[in-house]
């Protein structure tokens, strides 16, 4: 495993293009476009803020560590417990009950109870990296003990048979701890391991084995501990900070556990959480409550919302897809456009209404268990249809053929993915789940057009036209 560097200052961060569009198509999504996508993104989805991971560097495993390290450190701490906002409140925000917002469902019964806002006998707060590992003692300069990326709500009971064992995997003779069914996921007792908990031993040399549909939510709140607390001080507090770091070693863990705060502590089973992370990616639960954490404390955990970067940080395996970029531009720098109807090469070749041509850009990622890649076009034919389609490969090495008023620019095999209308200014965006309607799988590459009718008066005439493409090359 890559070992990490010191605290670096948020300066040292290194810009990299990494899941950014290239300069040259940034006009493809207008100031009055932008907004209409913010007003029209649904609330179920991360909204990762424009520009947050843009000085990461994924080159190589210390690249990314000591740069998103800068972009995650030095957040808002919120008291433990406060007359005012605290993390009981910030929790119940968290966990809320997606199908009644005055409960919350608890990430080991699976239970949902209702809010209560502050102590109770139903459910309190699990430390899911334990605190007895390296900060035990509450202060208002104790940023772990309150970080709610890593604090859950649990049922009471539930979290006092977990206590400060390691997630570590269990078996069919370990005590079972069953879950509820609630919103149509848990259930059942009985089955290794089913939708239960498993638990086994004490402190460090036991284990507790989480439910199959928490149990990436989990690996990913001390994967993120693991790259947040590093050491150091706080950039804005000053506040000493401790070295949190993921092991398999009993030892080390054991010895975190002194009573006292640590400058460096252990917690693991690091190989188990690696594990849990790959077997149940985000969903939109975990993701919700990313977006609401980072609504307090001002930094996010990047594991949710890039899953693909676990690989990299603990397993040097840095070689990423991504939104690869856009190909086959009607500007004649490849093929010429059919009737000398050159776009402005920010899009495909120049159609009835817009000299630029139709432009396609994409927001989101290219992760497969985030599915949250949309496709967004400006400047087609007002209020005519199009369809979005996938292909494997690129036509005539990325430059494309003449093909109606355009250029086909993706072949292979193809898939249409969805009928859309433009707006009055042409502009439209895909809502189809991209990943289902193209069948992808991490690893897979594929390129995406728009094609659009331009019954008017097209250039050509032959009525119908097309924008550039885009390769994706999809990941985890």
């Amino acid at each position: 495993m890559a070992r990490r560097g010191r605290k670096i200052g948020r300066a040292a961060a290194r810009a990299a293009p990494f899941g950014s569009v290239p300069f040259r198509v940034l006009p493809m999504l207008r100031p009055r476009a932008l907004v209409a996508l913010v007003l029209l993104a649904p609330l179920a989805a991360a909204q990762i803020p424009p520009g947050y991971y843009d000085s990461v560097d994924t080159s190589n495993a210390a690249a990314l560590r000591a740069t998103l390290h800068a972009v995650i450190d030095d957040h808002v701490r919120y008291p433990y417990t406060s007359s005012g906002t605290d993390t009981w409140d910030i929790l119940e925000l968290k966990q809320q009950d997606p199908s009644n917002g005055s409960r919350i469902v608890d990430v080991y019964k699976n239970e949902s109870y209702a809010k209560q806002g502050g102590g109770n006998s139903d459910y309190d707060r699990e430390h899911s990296w334990p605190k007895s590992y390296g900060f035990p003692n509450d202060s208002s300069t104790n940023y772990p003990y309150t970080d709610c990326h890593v604090l859950f709500l649990a049922d009471s009971v539930y979290n006092s048979s977990r206590g400060n064992k390691p997630f570590r995997n269990a078996s069919a003779s370990d005590t079972e701890r069953n879950t509820v069914l609630t919103n149509g996921v848990g259930g059942g007792t009985g089955v290794f391991p089913g939708n239960s908990n498993w638990t086994f031993g004490v402190q460090e040399t036991g284990g507790w084995q989480t439910w199959g549909q928490r149990k990436g939510d989990l690996a990913r709140a001390l994967l993120y501990m693991d790259v947040r607390y590093e050491g150091g001080t706080h950039g804005t507090t000053g506040a000493a900070e401790p070295d949190l770091i993921l092991t398999d070693n009993e030892a080390l863990i054991g010895a975190s556990n002194t009573g006292n705060n640590e400058s460096v502590a252990y917690m693991g089973l690091l190989s188990v959480l690696l594990q849990w992370h790959a077997e149940d990616p985000p969903d939109d639960f975990e993701r919700n409550g990313n977006d609401v954490v980072y609504s307090f404390q001002g930094n996010r955990n990047p594991f949710i919302d890039h899953p693909e970067w676990v690989d990299c940080l603990f397993a040097s395996q840095c070689s990423f897809g991504g939104l690869i970029g856009p190909l086959c531009f009607g500007d004649g720098t490849g093929v010429a456009c059919p009737c000398g109807n050159l776009g402005n090469g920010q899009g495909g070749c120049g159609n009835s209404t817009y000299f630029e041509g139709a432009g396609l850009s994409p927001t989101g990622s290219a992760s497969v268990a985030a599915a949250d890649l949309v496709l967004h076009v400006f400047s087609s034919t007002p209020n005519q249809p199009g369809l979005f389609f996938q292909g494997t490969s690129a036509v005539n090495g990325g430059n494309g053929l003449p093909f109606g008023d355009g250029l086909r620019c993706v072949g292979g095999s193809v898939l249409r993915l969805q009928v859309v209308f433009a707006d009055v200014f042409g502009d439209l965006q895909s809502s189809a789940n991209l990943v289902t309607a193209g069948a992808v799988a991490p690893g897979d590459t594929r390129y995406y057009q728009w094609w659009y009718r331009d019954p008017g008066a097209s250039p050509c005439g032959t009525g119908f036209n097309l924008s550039q493409a885009w390769q994706v090359v999809w990941e985890l």
